[in-house]
């Protein structure tokens, strides 16, 4: 059970790690040539409102998504094949929102408009509420086994 756990805080981390790298990496990039390519206006403004419309939509979803498989593990089933599920759809969330992050990073790359940075925050910060830890895990997958009920 703690190997999963910690397969999972390991992948966490890394893509924690992945994201930051790139940010440092854009923002230098940016700093010292300016964006990658050039633009127009209206160019801009319909890959802002694509990614915009992407990161509002894929937070929501990533998160309907899990909840719902989460909600399908059965109760009967062992400790660590439910970890093993749960890992799965944990797993499909943050990827979802680690992509929708780099895609905001690699905007910002392209044409160098700040409003891509303000994306990223938004998914970066939906990303960290997302930290798992033992007890959270745990938490999560008991919270959705039915509970004994003494009805007469």
């Amino acid at each position: 059970m703690d190997k999963s756990i910690n397969q999972i805080k390991i992948i966490f981390w890394s893509l924690f790690s992945i994201m930051v790298i790139m940010l440092i990496i854009a923002y230098f990039t940016i700093k010292a040539t300016g964006p990658l390519m050039d633009w127009t206006l209206s160019q801009r403004e319909n890959l802002k409102s694509i990614i915009l419309i992407l990161s509002l939509g894929g937070i929501p979803a990533s998160y309907f998504f899990h909840s719902k498989k989460v909600k399908h593990i059965l109760s009967e089933l062992p400790m660590q094949t439910k970890i093993n599920q749960f890992k799965i759809s944990f797993l499909i969330k943050i990827v979802t929102l680690e992509a929708l992050a780099v895609l905001g990073i690699l905007s910002f790359m392209i044409t160098a408009d700040n409003t891509f940075l303000y994306i990223f925050s938004l998914l970066f910060v939906a990303y960290l509420i997302n930290r798992p830890t033992k007890n959270s895990i745990i938490e999560e997958i008991e919270a959705n086994t039915p509970e004994e009920t003494n009805e007469l």
